[in-house]
């Protein structure tokens, strides 16, 4: 007897699950927590919930599995400065924006970041080299923002862009060390007073002049 039209639903082929991004949260959990050389691969598998073996599936080794991490960090840190390059305004105000978006996302993943400034130095050979150039290329791009708000005349011509760039950075880098997600103020709210602050040293930093030699006694 033939079977009827809609009498059963037909299932969709079975695909293997790709747990990749589940890896990757479970590994930042466990090595935030535990510290990356105290923590194992083990440890990443009973987070999951899989065999040890199965996330040779998605990753190599330890190190491989934390250099994906700090690789995806650094492409959604870039993915933040591509969307302030494509906005109009004065370089200053795109500073602003910068630093509101990106602390933003520091707050919102400060386990991934505290990650990225601590346990960076684990990596070795290539993996190592490459987090290091990602790790200017987001100096040299704030760097760049100071010197074009130098140019048009926001931020004092005396000011040293480099030492800006990393006064700048070393607070904002600060954030793992006290935040706490259970504070009073929202991320947003974090996030608006670090990018005013930001804004209001780089125009408000008028560098010193250099002190006045002493005349030699009995000289007039």
């Amino acid at each position: 007897m033939p079977r009827m039209a809609g009498s059963k639903r037909e299932r969709p082929p079975t695909q293997r699950r790709n747990r990749e991004a589940e890896v990757v949260e479970a590994a930042i959990d466990v090595f935030w927590r535990k510290g990356y050389s105290a923590a194992t691969i083990q440890d990443v598998a009973d987070h999951v919930g899989v065999l040890k073996g199965s996330l040779y599936h998605y990753i190599s080794s330890k190190e491989d599995l934390l250099f994906t991490i700090f690789d995806e960090s650094h492409r959604q840190a870039q993915e933040i400065a591509a969307s302030v390059r494509a906005a109009d305004g004065p370089a200053i105000e795109q500073l602003r924006t910068y630093f509101e978006r990106y602390v933003r996302w520091y707050l919102d993943n400060v386990e991934r970041v505290s990650l990225y400034l601590n346990e960076w130095r684990f990596l070795t050979g290539e993996r190592y080299d490459t987090v290091v150039e990602q790790r200017r290329v987001n100096e040299r791009f704030v760097r760049g923002l100071v010197e074009a708000a130098q140019a048009e005349g926001d931020v004092y011509p005396d000011v040293d862009a480099k030492y800006a760039c990393f006064y700048i950075l070393g607070a904002v880098n600060g954030i793992p060390t006290w935040y706490r997600r259970r504070g009073r103020q929202s991320p947003a709210q974090i996030a608006r007073a670090y990018a005013d602050m930001v804004v209001g040293t780089l125009r408000g930093t008028e560098p010193r002049s250099a002190p006045r030699r002493r005349a030699p006694a009995g000289t007039v």
